[in-house]
């Protein structure tokens, strides 16, 4: 056989594995699959000059590039069932770097606060606006508003710091999914009790793995004061939020997704706080908008002194397509 011939079944073979093989196997992995088929094919040569030729050498490589995607692809998607509409829009809502505009509103109520065990209240609503920067890369603005009530020391009633952090993308990524940025926190709080009174900057990033009815990764960020109000103490603090998260195919979905925070500027003993717990939600679209709400209840393994024992927590979330 001439070698430019050779040539052209070697181009031909990598050529179905790039086209069939591409999404279900990554390219270190091709052998695994060609391999086998290769023997398959050494065998049918050695038996092949006890039969008449069938058909054109091209022709007989194009119904085998058939076969070998037909045989290949009917076991992988088997083993992985596409996931529903419902099942997506679950996911969509967790996942930070998705691409939709998103407003989630978290209602929040803390037990057992202070020397009298009061209730404080919070609602924290923190939007979620994508931005395509270019066919590669996107930008995620997420700023975060807090309006608190807290029962102890002295009741106190009005927004806390707001937050507002920003993510680079990638625009192309689904199964591992990454973003880093800058956040920045300003002293906009209406009372002393409820903010730092200094101006604060850290950096954040977020590893998310989707994959199947599974969303799961991790999002941090820290914070650290370098301007405001010198009167005040210093702000030194990190922030971990792990989310592991299962959706089912109805669009309900259960997940545990903790705010860990750590205080570099605290005593030992009060520098923790570790929830633990879990949430139940559901996905739907009521008309033309898409929306989830979800509840949970979580108890701290670590609290500082004076904090909340214990938390329960509702959120609704409304899902907008983001324009390009």
């Amino acid at each position: 056989m001439e070698q430019g011939q050779l040539n052209w079944i070697a181009n031909f073979i990598w050529g179905i594995a790039d086209d069939v093989l591409r999404d279900l196997y990554v390219r270190g992995k091709y052998r695994d699959v060609i391999l086998p088929m290769t023997v398959l094919r050494r065998l049918d040569a050695v038996l092949e000059p006890g039969r008449p030729p069938l058909m054109p050498l091209g022709e007989s490589l194009a119904l085998s590039g058939l076969l070998l995607g037909a045989v290949l692809g009917m076991p992988a998607r088997a083993q992985e069932a596409p996931t529903t509409a419902a099942q997506e829009l679950a996911k969509n809502a967790r996942n930070p770097f998705a691409e939709f505009v998103k407003l989630p509103v978290q209602f929040t109520t803390g037990f057992g606060i202070g020397p009298r065990h009061r209730a404080g209240e919070s609602i924290n609503v923190q939007p979620v606006l994508p931005l395509s920067l270019s066919a590669e890369w996107d930008l995620i603005f997420r700023p975060s508003v807090t309006a608190t009530y807290l029962p102890a020391p002295g009741a106190q009633f009005g927004l806390e710091d707001l937050q507002a952090s920003l993510f680079l993308t990638p625009a192309e990524a689904t199964k591992w999914i990454w973003g880093l940025g800058p956040i920045v926190q300003l002293p906009t709080a209406t009372t002393d009790e409820l903010g730092t009174g200094r101006w604060s900057a850290g950096p954040t990033g977020a590893l998310i793995y989707s994959s199947g009815p599974w969303l799961n990764g991790v999002l941090t960020y820290h914070l650290a004061s370098f301007a405001g109000d010198r009167h005040r103490s210093s702000l030194n603090q990190t922030y971990i939020e792990p989310e592991v998260s299962y959706s089912f195919a109805s669009g309900w979905y259960v997940q545990c997704d903790p705010a860990l925070t750590y205080d570099w500027t605290a005593d030992s003993a009060d520098a923790w706080s570790i929830p633990m717990g879990a949430d139940i939600g559901d996905a739907l679209t009521i008309g033309a908008q898409a929306m989830t709400f979800q509840i949970g209840v979580y108890d701290f393994l670590k609290r500082p002194d004076g904090g909340a024992e214990w938390l329960m927590r509702a959120q609704v979330t409304l899902l907008f397509p983001a324009r390009h």
